[in-house]
């Protein structure tokens, strides 16, 4: 079972999504405000510093993994 704290989150949430036009809770904008500026901010040029697969030097080859000898 849920506690009653959640239960009341879980409404609020939903009223949230169905449009309701209460006034959000100062407490809750403070939080969230506060949760925001806690995340550190990217670079404008991270599309540049995303990891790429790494290109191979040359095709895998599987004749180059047997042995010469007959």
């Amino acid at each position: 079972m849920i506690g009653p704290d959640r239960d009341e989150a879980g409404r609020e949430a939903l009223d949230a999504l169905a449009g309701s036009t209460t006034t959000p809770d100062p407490e809750i904008l403070a939080a969230v405000q506060e949760g925001l500026m806690a995340v550190p901010a990217g670079s404008p040029s991270a599309w540049f510093e995303v990891p790429r697969q790494r290109t191979r030097v040359r095709p895998a080859n599987l004749s180059s993994r047997r042995s010469t000898e007959g």
